[in-house]
């Protein structure tokens, strides 16, 4: 890795590391998640979201980091974080889905800064985008609340606890991605201005592998047998109508 090259408006694709960050990503949303549903036969899986992050983490931990890459750990009333560090390069990592990511400057109510809030500002504050984004406060008093300067620095502070200082002239980036029925869908790289608006991005799905796992998946003749019959039987009560592909795979 060489030392940092990067402008305002443009992203440094650090490809190694990008790599190792997507397969931990992908790896945490596909093997791992699978694994822990088959060990765990529970009647709801409301953790599940959380664990995915967990996983992230963890792998995070044990394939990514080195001399020159760490961890920054923080906390939120309860909910444990980690901030991937690059500290050759001077850009900090944060992995999220693209949902949540949307929906942070829109929450109303906040009695404190999201942490992503807090490190756009700090580290991206010298950055904005070439095309601001209007949204709806725009024009009318929609309650969502605007932290001071004071307020987002402060927070700063707390999360990196000393490990990064505010004027210590690092970006962030954001891994941002898709995930459905334990696969991930997209993948890609942002890079954001203080008011979550795009400077920058760059597709990541060329770093995603086939899962092989999933591909050579065999089910008992039996249980495909049945499910062919189910489907014909399907096909015999719907006369005339033709049954949609989707719900055909439901049955599977």
């Amino acid at each position: 890795m060489g030392g940092k090259n990067l402008s305002t408006s443009s992203i440094l694709m650090n490809e190694p590391l990008l790599r190792k960050i997507v397969r931990a990503t992908e790896k945490a949303c596909g093997e791992d998640t699978r694994g822990y549903l088959s060990e765990n036969s529970l009647e709801t899986n409301n953790a599940l979201p959380f664990l995915r992050g967990d996983f992230i983490n963890e792998n995070l931990r044990n394939s990514v980091v080195n001399e020159d890459v760490d961890l920054i750990p923080f906390n939120r009333y309860g909910w444990s974080g980690r901030i991937l560090h690059d500290k050759i390069n001077k850009i900090t990592y944060t992995i999220t889905t693209k949902r949540t990511l949307a929906a942070i400057p829109k929450k109303k109510g906040r009695s404190v800064p999201h942490y992503l809030q807090s490190i756009l500002y700090a580290e991206n504050g010298d950055c904005k985008a070439a095309v601001k984004q209007m949204s709806l406060n725009d024009f009318v008093d929609i309650e969502i609340v605007r932290f001071d300067s004071q307020e987002l620095e402060n927070d700063y502070g707390k999360i990196m606890n000393g490990q990064i200082a505010i004027d210590a002239d690092y970006h962030h980036y954001i891994v941002a991605y898709e995930v459905e029925h334990s696969e991930v869908t997209d993948i890609s790289l942002q890079f954001l201005d203080k008011d979550f608006d795009v400077i920058a991005q760059c597709s990541l799905n060329d770093y995603l592998r086939p899962d092989f796992a999933r591909l050579t998946e065999t089910e008992p003749v039996e249980d495909i047998a049945a499910e062919e019959e189910n489907v014909h039987s399907l096909i015999n009560v719907k006369s005339g109508i033709k049954p949609r592909l989707r719900d055909i795979e439901k049955q599977a």
